[in-house]
């Protein structure tokens, strides 16, 4: 009753199922041939594990499977530590080995049947080119929220040498997921984890360590105890036998719930199997042991080429821990002045000593947990080459190629920051923006089309087919001392003609220097990002009228810091280009005045914008001049002059225009003797 009592109290924490029912099911849509296969197989597959059974104590050699994990995140927690992979494999290989220390809980009418599998997981120490590696690769990709085949085709080493584990945010919705072996699919053959179901440290606990036991049962084509279905508990279970004899027909245990003594089909049920969802796992069968070692030699998905001594000495298994690499990772490659960089030691094997250049002239040195993973800040901006070189008793290695860090000043833009893409001027030019692209096409400089002159920025959305992200990110803004900051842009888009998408464009603003960011405008391709009519090739904006326009006030005093950034984010829906042009940043006081950090406003000429374009009646005039005072004008399509006001002061002012009406309008700007005009539409 007590061990009743502890699993409906774990069952609380709603600990995820195993996800191989669902991802069998996609994968047998995608390929027909293999359900097919598999169930013309599955006579062949029993023959040869009774055959294994009726060898006994003849069937003994024990398989050694090389392991490589791919850690698949996105700078959070389900960047697990290399000491939380170990635990792991400690556990699996514990759990087949019959070494588990629970075994002595297994319940009286299963003991004799507990297996020692005979198969014993270790890390590779070469990777497919032959070179030395940990077993551990990390990716960053934010196809980790997804955990999907989409995400194994990051990175995959040949399934014939190694069983991949991906380690990720989300395990596509379950603790974790595989296939049964197969000769489709060859590259998307693997097991993936819910990070928090690896081992039984870090982000994971002792009730959640066995999912990788579970799942290595179905990479060797163990079913669940009730049957091929993700479906416990059901009266049908009783007759769905899952093609091992001893382990008795059973309706499956509810995810979580652990009774040893539950009988559901007339006889004892196998609550504790690793093949269970009980989550009080602690053996698999002699059965189970056959099945999965006739699965080791079978040539099915190559699984009879992993354990032979050839593979066994590509994959260096069996090598000695030598000092070989110095590798580290960072968790920004990019900081402001006076945050600090974390640094993180992945260096292999056996570093017992560490010595760091942050490249400005401070050097680490040491034994210590300090010493392996320090953090350091950066005292004058600029970029910096690190370097790492590891040591132990047989010798030291310094890291290959340098990791760069580049530290940004405060207010590298010049305010008021002016952007128009054009060669050889604005921020553009001088390196002060960045892409970053995690799939599908970036945003790039279009030479021939723009708002105002003859470039802009844009993505060449035509050639995504949907899920596409791209960025650009600008270096730093000085905020600080201001009431607001105003962010104008024109941009342009177009659906393309086989129907309407929701592409989104989105404007976003970092008060921590790129820590974190807030989406402040989303324009959709279902409701405001169309600018032109749908077009049936790569739509290129033919003249201003297929542009529109937006101003963004940004007024909270958290915003008001001496490192704002600015960022504009694509997510592609397979619509049509898009265009970003004349980027506006600029701060104003509280009377409206534009806030200039730069003495000379001359060189800035005369600048004009009004958003938003067409309006209501209601509209707001960014306006920027290079002498003392200018004049700004409102005329009606007539020519009548409906509005005008003198601008004196610093060279930039921010007007408010109401109660316009509907018609064309003419805003006019001048200033010694110059002058420039924009066309404002309000609608009713």
């Amino acid at each position: 009753m007590l061990l009743i009592s502890m699993g409906l109290s774990l069952s609380a924490q709603q600990p995820l199922p195993c996800g191989q029912p669902d991802a069998q099911a996609a994968f047998d849509a995608s390929y027909p041939g293999a359900a097919e296969a598999r169930v013309a197989a599955e006579q062949a597959t029993r023959a040869s594990a009774q055959s294994l059974l009726q060898r006994g104590g003849g069937d003994s050699e024990v398989y050694i499977i090389p392991v490589v994990f791919h850690v698949i995140h996105d700078n959070g927690e389900e960047n697990i530590s290399d000491a939380q992979i170990f635990d792991a494999m400690e556990i699996l290989n514990a759990d087949f080995r019959k070494l588990n220390a629970d075994t002595g809980q297994i319940v009286a009418g299963f003991v004799d049947i507990a297996a020692d599998v005979d198969v014993e997981f270790r890390l590779a120490k070469r990777d497919p080119s032959g070179n030395c590696h940990s077993g551990i690769n990390r990716l960053q990709d934010e196809l980790t929220y997804e955990g999907n085949n989409e995400m194994k085709q990051l990175i995959h080493w040949p399934r014939n040498s190694y069983m991949n584990v991906y380690v990720a945010a989300s395990a596509a919705g379950a603790a974790g997921y595989t296939n049964y072996p197969s000769d489709w699919g060859a590259n998307t053959d693997g097991i993936v984890l819910k990070h928090d179901y690896v081992g039984s440290i870090g982000t994971s606990n002792t009730y959640r360590s066995r999912t990788l036991t579970h799942e290595c049962g179905h990479w060797l084509n163990l079913p669940h105890t009730w049957g091929s279905s993700n479906n416990p508990n059901e009266e049908e279970n009783c007759d769905v036998d899952d093609g091992v004899e001893d382990t008795p027909l059973c309706l499956g245990s509810p995810v979580g719930f652990c009774d040893p003594e539950r009988t559901t089909c007339g006889t004892l049920d196998n609550v504790q199997n690793y093949m269970e969802y009980s989550y009080c796992s602690k053996m698999y069968t002699l059965g189970q042991r056959a099945r999965m070692r006739t699965a080791l030699n079978n040539s099915l998905a190559d699984r009879d080429e992993l354990w032979t001594p050839q593979n066994l000495e590509d994959t260096g298994v069996f090598e000695e821990e030598l000092l070989c690499r110095a590798e580290f990772t960072v968790d920004r490659n990019e900081v402001c002045l006076g945050n600090p960089v974390q640094f993180t030691d992945a260096s292999f094997f056996g570093v017992t000593g560490w010595s760091w250049d942050f490249g400005d002239g401070t050097v680490l040195e040491g034994s210590s947990d300090s010493d392996q993973n320090p953090s350091h800040v950066y005292a004058e901006a600029g970029e910096y080459e690190v370097y790492l070189t590891v040591s132990n008793e047989t010798g030291a290695v310094t890291s290959l190629d340098p990791m760069v860090i580049s530290v940004l000043d405060d207010g590298m833009l010049p305010s008021p920051m002016v952007e128009g893409f054009e060669a050889g001027s604005g921020p553009w030019s001088e390196g002060q923006w960045e892409v970053q692209t995690l799939s599908g096409q970036p945003w790039q400089i279009r030479e021939t089309t723009g708002y105002s002159g003859s470039r802009s920025l844009y993505v060449r959305n035509r050639q995504n087919e949907g899920g596409e992200i791209t960025r650009t990110t600008s270096t730093t803004y000085d905020a600080s001392g201001m009431a607001a900051v105003f962010i104008s842009y024109k941009y342009a888009y177009s659906h393309r003609t086989t129907g309407e998408t929701d592409d989104r464009l989105k404007l976003q603003v970092s008060k921590d220097c790129g820590d974190t960011w807030n989406t402040r405008q989303f324009h959709r391709g279902i409701i405001d990002l169309p600018t032109a009519e749908d077009h049936g090739g790569n739509f290129y904006p033919s003249g201003t009228d297929e542009w529109t326009g937006h101003l963004e006030e940004v007024n909270n005093e958290i915003y008001m810091v001496p490192n704002l950034r600015v960022r504009f984010e694509f997510e592609s829906k397979g619509g049509n280009n898009v265009f970003i042009d004349d980027i506006n940043v600029y701060g104003v006081d509280s009377l409206g005045n534009v806030q200039s950090f730069v003495e000379d406003m001359a060189s800035k000429g005369l600048s004009l914008d009004v958003f938003p374009n067409p309006s209501d009646g209601a509209a707001t005039v960014a306006a920027f001049w290079p002498g003392s005072e200018a004049v700004l004008s409102v005329r009606d399509a007539t020519g009548r002059l409906v509005y005008r006001e003198p601008l004196i002061g610093n060279g930039g002012r921010r007007v408010s225009l109401t109660g316009l009406a509907p018609g064309v309008h003419f805003i006019g700007l001048s200033s010694e003797s110059r002058q420039t005009v924009q066309r404002l539409l309000v609608l009713r």
